[in-house]
């Protein structure tokens, strides 16, 4: 038997509306099941080790039902396992002030505290990776790489710290070790997208890297087959080989043929490029004074020739001035933070009319403010969402899918798609379903997305 939420008079399931006080129970109904969906979502998310979208999910479900004691105690646990432990003693703390009967938030908070020295260890693993951000920010490099080990050893679950310790390596050019560190925080969290950012970057590095030393040493050692077995003799060099006692025949030989090769290609040409210089110097002499009154004119055609190739180059690109002011301009409103109107200038600039310089710039403030645009937008879109203006996450979401559909591992792809359905839009929202199927099928987003587009061609039939 169900309570009313409004008077908590009981209530059965079959009733929409409370006997006592009238109050609808549809909408509360709604959003209790949205709590148990992302509890589940989360749950399912927890088991495949993707913690960070199973936080998502988690605080989704809390945010729907502060009451739901079993989605805090299990977001506390992930949160736990991410290297977060004040996130989660928070999740335990809210849910045993909300159900004080509960034994799971018990047994957490005694096993934390059973832990001594647990409260120090947090806190200065704090500090630490407050003063690596410091160093990093000011340039020391070295000095951050020093203390975010230490968080570390203290704290060996928390993937923040992996993921600044392998952008210091990236940042030293040692690929390697930042490969280690962005997998060693894979096994805590496999799907984060920042993680699986930087490995996709360390791999355009590690594979050259590994080509290089496979090379080098195909290079140092001989294959041998003696019947039997393959033997794999180092490679003798030819300062090694002129060393070797035994090879003394093959360097009196070798002199020899030094000897005749030099005066055939230094000794000969040298007396044939004298007397080529003599008869040239003949020839130049009496050259000079035919072409003198010849000079005058060819000088004023080549430069003519030269203005019309200007001319043509330059015609038709009248607004190369206006491509570079715009780049100039979208670059500073990018330096003050302005980036939406940094994005607008950018989409006045013509790449083609740029030099290799204007263009570099161009890409380094394209990816920052693309960057920084997407963050906006989809923290405007969700907002929007939450607030049923559906219109508005739809603007906001399709202007992240147009710069990224990738973006947050498809998550505005898919949001979008839930704008439109939401909106009444069933087109659009089959169209970006199917994106969503084709580039994410095996993933939860990719199977929602599956159901969703089932749902809506059947009720369009209908």
């Amino acid at each position: 038997m169900e309570k009313c939420f409004y008077c908590k008079s009981p209530i059965s399931e079959e009733q929409d509306r409370c006997p006592s006080c009238g109050a609808s129970q549809k909408a509360y109904r709604m959003i209790m099941d949205s709590s148990e969906m992302a509890y589940n979502e989360g749950l399912e998310r927890a088991c495949e080790h993707d913690l960070s979208r199973a936080i998502e999910s988690l605080s989704r479900a809390v945010r729907f039902n502060k009451r739901n004691i079993k989605a805090r105690n299990l977001l506390g646990l992930v949160y736990m396992e991410y290297g977060e432990p004040v996130l989660a003693l928070r999740e335990w703390v809210i849910a045993k002030n909300f159900a004080p009967d509960d034994e799971l938030s018990d047994k957490y908070l005694n096993s934390v505290s059973q832990d001594v020295g647990l409260f120090d260890r947090i806190d200065t693993a704090t500090r630490r990776f407050n003063t690596a951000l410091k160093y990093c920010q000011s340039g020391s490099t070295d000095l951050a790489l020093i203390e975010i080990k230490r968080v570390i050893h203290d704290n060996p679950g928390m993937v923040k710290a992996r993921q600044l310790t392998a952008l210091l390596y990236i940042n030293d050019k040692q690929y390697s070790k930042a490969y280690n560190e962005l997998k060693e925080a894979e096994k805590v969290d496999w799907n984060n997208p920042l993680t699986a950012r930087y490995i996709k970057e360390v791999k355009k590095h590690l594979v050259p890297e590994k080509k290089h030393r496979e090379k080098k040493v195909r290079r140092q050692t001989i294959e041998y087959n003696d019947g039997h077995d393959v033997v794999m003799i180092p490679r003798q060099t030819f300062i090694e080989a002129l060393d070797n006692s035994k090879s003394g025949l093959f360097n009196i030989l070798l002199g020899i043929a030094i000897g005749v090769l030099c005066f055939i290609f230094v000794v000969t040409p040298t007396i044939r490029i004298r007397e080529n210089e003599k008869a040239r110097t003949a020839l130049i002499t009496a050259n000079n004074k035919a072409a003198s009154s010849k000079s005058d004119a060819a000088t004023l055609k080549k430069q003519v020739d030269e203005l019309k190739s200007q001319l043509d180059r330059y015609e038709g690109q009248s607004d190369v001035k206006g491509s570079y002011e715009s780049l100039l301009e979208s670059y500073s409103k990018s330096q003050d933070e302005d980036y939406d109107s940094a994005s607008n200038d950018l989409s006045d600039v013509n790449q083609d009319l740029l030099d290799k310089n204007g263009k570099a710039l161009y890409k380094t403030v394209s990816d920052t403010v693309d960057q920084k645009v997407c963050e906006k937008k989809y923290t405007e879109g969700r907002q929007a969402f939450a607030r049923h203006d559906y219109k508005a996450a739809i603007e906001a979401f399709s202007q992240v899918v147009k710069l990224d559909d990738s973006y947050e591992n498809g998550d505005a792809l898919y949001r979008l798609a839930e704008a439109y359905e939401d909106n009444g839009d069933k087109d659009n929202a089959i169209k970006y379903y199917n994106k969503v199927v084709d580039k994410y099928a095996d993933s939860y987003k990719g199977r929602s997305s599956a159901r969703k587009i089932q749902t809506l061609q059947s009720s369009e039939g209908e």
